[in-house]
C-alpha cells in the first residue's frame, strides 16, 4: 500500500533524479540474493528451492522442511496490522480489536495499541509458527493503523504500539530474521532488528480498484526510490521490491525484474495474489507439463489415453515432464502460472461430465497466461466469448468443404499422412485476429480463414480429424509433427533438455533378460536349458552388463533336486548367473501374473512357458517381495541382492505395486517398449519414458521384447533381429531411446533365435555406445521427472536434482558451454542429434554458463565410462572413471599433445580427429591424471 507523496516541484524532483542515479552506480551492501514470494497452495518446494529466500503463507505450506534442506531461508507471512476473515484463527480475535476495514483487501486493521494483540500474536500464532520449523517472520500490515490514526497523537501511539510490538518479537524469538514490508515511521525504532525491507510497485503496479495493471507514475516512483535509497544507506537493510505485471507479458516482468535488480534491490515480480511463480533475480523455467484425459474414456487406465500413448514421448524429448490428470477426479484450484510449461488436453468427445465447470477453469488458465495445446476436441461445446480468447469464431459447416490448405512456409502438418478433406461433423472455426498462425485451413473467408490446427499467443489447436490418421488393426500415423506443434502452442523455451539415452556422448546400452522359458530344454544338439544356452552363449562370451530375472514358480520346480543342496538344474544355472560379474539380479515375480491390476480384454496370447495367475488370485507381496526374499536367499551372492523388478503379462503395474518396489528399494521397468521399423515407420510406435501414477513412477522398457517381433513367440523365430531397425530408427534423425536388448530365456531354446539374438548382440557392440544396468537407467529416468531449471540474470542455467542422470543436451547451434565458469561440466560431444554436455556424478547441482567462443582448455569429448571424480589442478586433470567393459575415454584437446599419467607410467593417447584416445586395458584403472601440453 502506497503512502500519500508529498508535493515535488520540478526542482527538487531533479534533484531526487540525480541523487538516485549517482547512488545507483554503488554496490550493493548485501550479497546477491534472491527472493519469491508464494502464498498459493500447494507451495511448489522444488521450485522455491532455488531461490536463497522465500516467503510464504504458513497455511498453505505442507513442506518447509525441504526447503530448510534445501539451505532456503523460509519466512513465514504475517500480517501485523491486518487480519482477514479467511484465516483459519479469525473467530478467536475479539472484534473490539478491530478499528476499520481496508476494502481493497477484504481485511479488518487491528488497533496495534491493544496489549491482547500482542500476546495472541506473539504466544499463540507466532510461536505455533516457531515450532513448525519458521526462523524467518515477513511483517506485513505495518502501515495499516494510517488508515484511521489520522491526528498525530493517535498515530504516534501506533507506532510506538508498533515498534513495542517488534521489539518483543525479536526478543522472544531468539535468532529470528525479520523482512518489514515498508514500515518507514517506526524504522528508527525498530530498524536494527531488520534483516531486510520490502516495498510494493516500484515501477508497476496493481490497481485493485480498476483491477488493472498499470506504470506507476513518475513522482510516486521517485518518492519511493528515494525512501529505499535512504533505507538501505542509513540501516544498511537488504531492499527487495515486489512489481505486479499481468503473468502474459512474460517480458515485461523480466525487464521489470532487471530495472529492479539493476539498481541494487532484489525484485520479484509477480500478480498481485502473489499465488504464482514469478520473475525475480532468476527465472523459474518450467518442465512440467499438465497433460489431461478424460477416464471415462478410458477405463482400462492411462496407458490407454492418446495424450500418454502418443504425446507424451514429444513432449519428453522436449526436455518435459509429464503430470496426468483425469479431469474426472477435479482439476487444481490454483492457476498454474510459472510452475507449468503449459497444459495439453486430448480429449475424443465434446461431452465432459461437467462442461461448465471445466471450462471455465481452462480459460481461467488461459487468462493467467499459461499455455494451452488441445488435441482432439475441446471437451465442452464451445461459447463465442470461449473462442474469441482464442481469436475465433464460430463457422458454417460448409466452410469445409474442399481440400484443406496447408500454410507455404508449414513444419507442422503432413509429418507422417496428409490430411485429408473436410469429413461430415468436423469442426473448424474462423480466425479472425491477426495473430493467429492458420497451419492447416479450408480456404481464405472475407473475415478470415477457417481452421482446424492453428495457434497464437494463447497456445494452438489441433481439432480431430487432423491429429493423427487411423490406420488397420488400430494402427495410426501423425499428420501434425507433434514436436514442432508442442514447441509451436506451448511457445517452449530453448532449455537444457536432461537426457536419458546418452551418457558422455556415447548412446546407453542395456541388456535386459526376462525369466520365462528358464527350464525348457532347448531344441539344439544335446538338448541344454535355455537358460543355460542363454549363460553360455551371450551372458559369458559377451561380457556386457546384463540385468537378469527368474520366475520363482517356475526356477524353483524345473528339473530334478540333486545334490545335497537340494536346487533344481535351474536353480544351479541361475545361482552361477549371479556370480557373474557383468551381471544384475532381478525378479521377474512369483507365478508370472498377466496383469497387476483389474482390467478388462487382457491379450493372453502367451508363449507357453510360464505359469500365469489371474489378477483376482494376486498377491503383490508374495510376487514382489516374496520372489525377491526367495532370489536373495537362494539364488544370490550374499553381497549382491536383487535390485530390479521387472513386471510380468502386459507390463503395466498399479499404484500399490509401485510404491512396494519403492519400498523395498528396487527400480522398476517393463511394459513400453518401441516397435518402430522400417514397415511401420511413425513415431506412434515410440512410447515415453513411463507413465507416473501418484507420487510413482513406472519405468517403460525402451524397446520392445523379442516375444513382439516374434508374434508372441508363434514365429518366425528368427524375427527379433528386426530389432535393429527398431534401434537404428530411435537413433535418427532424432535419438529417443537408448540401445536395448531384451528378450527371454526361451530365446535359447531355437536355433534360429539364438542366431537372431547373437546377430542383434553383434550388431549392438559394433555402435559406440556405454553400457548399462537398468538399475542405473531406471535411476535417470527417475530423476529426468524431478530436475527443475532456472535461469539467472547473468545467462547461466541452475539445473537442480542431477545426480544418476549426467547428461544435458542442447541444439549443435546453441552457444558452447563456457567450460572455465561452469561448475559439473566437464565436456560435451557435438553430434548430429544434439550438442551432449557430461556432468559430474553427485553435483545435485550444475551450474551451466555459455560462451559465443568455443573452448580452448582440454575436455571429455566420450567415454564408454562412468565419471567419478574430475578435477583441473596446475599440475592436469586428476580424474577417475569406470567402466563394465575396459574403459575408453577420448579427450578434445585440438592444439595440445596429451597423455596420461597412471600407476607410474605414462599412457600414450592416438590422435583421433581433434581429441586423443586412451585405452585402458581394465575397468577400473583407478586415479589418473591427464596432462596436456
Amino acid at each position: 500500500m502506497i503512502s500519500q507523496l508529498p508535493f515535488l516541484n520540478r526542482g527538487a524532483f531533479v534533484r531526487v533524479v540525480l541523487s538516485m542515479l549517482f547512488s545507483s552506480v554503488c554496490l550493493p551492501i548485501h550479497a546477491d540474493p534472491s527472493i519469491a514470494f508464494f502464498y498459493g497452495r500447494p507451495a511448489p518446494v522444488d521450485l522455491l528451492a532455488h531461490f536463497t529466500q522465500v516467503v510464504v503463507e504458513p497455511e498453505n505450506m505442507d513442506n518447509l522442511d525441504y526447503l530448510r534442506e534445501q539451505g532456503t531461508k523460509v519466512f513465514a507471512y504475517v500480517s501485523v496490522g491486518e487480519v482477514n476473515a479467511t484465516r483459519r484463527w479469525y473467530p478467536e480475535i475479539p472484534k473490539s480489536w478491530f478499528v476499520g476495514s481496508n476494502k481493497e483487501w477484504e481485511s479488518n486493521v487491528v488497533d496495534l495499541t491493544q496489549q491482547g494483540w500482542h500476546d495472541y500474536l506473539i504466544d499463540k500464532y507466532l510461536s505455533r509458527l516457531w515450532e513448525e520449523g519458521y526462523r524467518g517472520f515477513f511483517l506485513d500490515g505495518l502501515e495499516s493503523y494510517q488508515r484511521f490514526a489520522v491526528e498525530p497523537e493517535r498515530r504516534l501511539a501506533q507506532e510506538k504500539a508498533l515498534s513495542l510490538l517488534i521489539k518483543r518479537i525479536h526478543q522472544h524469538f531468539p535468532g529470528v530474521e525479520l523482512i518489514f514490508n515498508r514500515g518507514f515511521d517506526v524504522l528508527p525504532e525498530v530498524g536494527q532488528y531488520a534483516v531486510a525491507l520490502a516495498a510494493e510497485s516500484l515501477f508497476q503496479s496493481w490497481d485493485s480498484y480498476t483491477r488493472k495493471y498499470e506504470s506507476v507514475i513518475e513522482p510516486d516512483r521517485v518518492w519511493l526510490m528515494n525512501k529505499l535509497r535512504q533505507v538501505r544507506n542509513q540501516y544498511g537493510l537488504q531492499i527487495i521490491v515486489i512489481d505486479y505485471v499481468d503473468p502474459k507479458q512474460k517480458e515485461l516482468m523480466r525487464v521489470t525484474a532487471r530495472r529492479i535488480s539493476d539498481l541494487g534491490y532484489t525484485p520479484w515480480v509477480a500478480n498481485p495474489g502473489l499465488d504464482i511463480i514469478g520473475v525475480g533475480k532468476l527465472e523459474i523455467f518450467p518442465r512440467r507439463v499438465l497433460a489431461l484425459y478424460d477416464g471415462q474414456e478410458h477405463p482400462e487406465g492411462l496407458h490407454q489415453a492418446e495424450v500418454h500413448k502418443l504425446m507424451a514421448m514429444p513432449l519428453e524429448y522436449l526436455g518435459y515432464a509429464v503430470d496426468y490428470l483425469d479431469v474426472n477426479a477435479g482439476l487444481p484450484g490454483n492457476v498454474l502460472t510459472g510452475q507449468y510449461a503449459g497444459i495439453v488436453t486430448w480429449f475424443n468427445r465434446d461431452a465432459l461430465p461437467r462442461p461448465t465447470l471445466y471450462r471455465d477453469w481452462l480459460l481461467r488458465q488461459i487468462e493467467s497466461g499459461v499455455k494451452v495445446a488441445v488435441l482432439g476436441n475441446l471437451g465442452f461445446k464451445a461459447d463465442d466469448n470461449f473462442l474469441r480468447h482464442l481469436g475465433v469464431k464460430a463457422s458454417e459447416p460448409e466452410s469445409m468443404e474442399g481440400q484443406p490448405k496447408i500454410e507455404p512456409v508449414n513444419k507442422i502438418i503432413g509429418y507422417e499422412a496428409q490430411p485429408g478433406s473436410g469429413m461430415p461433423g468436423s469442426i473448424a472455426w474462423q480466425a479472425f485476429d491477426k495473430r493467429i498462425a492458420a497451419h492447416l485451413g479450408f480456404g481464405e473467408q472475407s473475415e478470415g480463414p477457417v481452421v482446424a490446427v492453428f495457434s497464437g499467443d494463447w497456445g494452438g489447436v489441433a481439432l480431430h480429424p487432423y491429429v493423427v490418421e487411423p490406420g488397420y488393426k488400430g494402427r495410426q500415423r501423425w499428420i501434425i509433427n507433434p514436436f514442432e506443434f508442442l514447441s509451436t502452442a506451448l511457445d517452449l523455451p530453448e532449455i537444457p533438455v536432461p537426457d536419458v539415452t546418452t551418457e558422455n556422448g556415447r548412446r546407453l546400452l542395456l541388456v535386459q533378460v526376462d525369466g520365462d522359458g528358464a527350464g525348457i530344454k532347448a531344441e539344439i544338439p544335446g538338448t541344454p536349458l535355455a537358460i543355460k544356452v542363454v549363460k553360455d552363449n551371450f551372458l559369458q562370451r559377451y561380457n556386457l552388463p546384463a540385468t537378469v530375472s527368474v520366475i520363482e514358480g517356475e526356477t524353483a520346480t524345473n528339473g530334478s533336486p540333486d545334490g545335497s543342496d537340494g536346487l533344481s538344474e535351474v536353480e544351479k544355472v541361475a545361482r552361477d548367473i549371479f556370480k557373474l560379474n557383468n551381471v544384475e539380479v532381478a525378479s521377474h515375480s512369483y507365478s508370472h501374473p498377466r496383469a497387476w491390476f483389474q482390467k478388462n480384454n487382457i491379450d493372453d496370447a502367451g508363449d507357453g512357458y510360464h505359469r500365469s495367475v489371474d489378477n483376482d488370485q494376486l498377491d503383490i507381496h508374495r510376487e514382489i517381495a516374496g520372489s525377491v526374499e526367495y532370489i536373495n536367499n537362494t539364488l544370490a551372492p550374499a553381497n549382491k541382492p536383487s535390485r530390479v523388478f521387472l513386471w510380468t503379462g502386459d507390463g503395466l503395474a498399479d499404484n500399490e505395486a509401485l510404491a512396494l518396489t519403492r519400498r523395498l528399494g528396487l527400480e522398476n521397468m517393463n511394459g513400453g517398449g518401441a516397435t518402430i521399423s522400417d514397415a511401420e515407420r511413425t513415431m506412434t510406435r515410440v512410447p515415453p519414458l513411463g507413465y507416473k501414477i501418484n507420487d510413482q513412477l513406472q519405468v517403460y522398457a525402451p524397446i520392445a521384447s523379442e516375444h513382439i517381433y516374434t508374434n508372441s513367440w508363434q514365429g518366425p523365430y528368427y524375427g527379433f533381429n528386426r530389432v535393429i531397425e527398431t534401434m537404428r530408427l530411435t537413433d535418427s534423425p532424432r535419438r529417443l531411446k537408448p540401445m536395448h536388448i531384451h528378450y527371454h530365456f526361451y530365446s535359447g531354446s531355437k536355433m534360429s533365435s539364438v542366431n537372431a539374438l547373437k546377430a542383434v548382440y553383434d550388431w549392438s557392440l559394433q555402435q559406440e555406445h556405454r553400457a548399462v544396468w537398468v538399475s542405473e537407467y531406471g535411476q535417470k529416468v527417475n530423476e529426468f521427472h524431478s530436475i527443475t531449471l532456472s535461469r539467472r540474470m547473468d545467462g547461466a542455467w541452475d539445473i537442480r536434482g542431477l545426480n544418476a542422470l549426467r547428461t544435458l543436451r542442447l541444439p549443435t547451434s546453441s552457444k558452447w558451454p563456457d567450460m572455465e565458469r561452469s561448475e559439473g561440466v566437464v565436456g560435451f560431444r557435438d553430434v548430429h542429434q544434439g550438442r551432449y554436455l557430461h556432468l559430474l556424478p553427485n553435483q545435485g547441482q550444475v551450474l551451466l554458463h555459455t560462451t559465443p567462443q568455443p573452448p580452448s582448455s582440454p575436455y571429455l569429448l566420450h567415454s564408454n565410462g562412468k565419471i567419478e571424480e574430475w578435477q583441473k589442478s596446475a599440475d592436469g586433470i586428476h580424474l577417475r572413471m569406470h567402466a563394465h567393459t575396459p574403459l575408453e575415454m577420448v579427450i578434445a584437446s585440438p592444439e595440445q599433445t596429451c597423455v596420461i599419467n597412471w600407476a607410474g607410467r605414462t599412457l600414450e593417447g592416438q590422435r583421433q580427429g581433434q581429441g586423443w584416445k586412451f585405452v585402458f586395458p581394465r575397468a577400473e584403472p583407478g586415479n589418473v591424471t591427464l596432462v596436456c601440453y
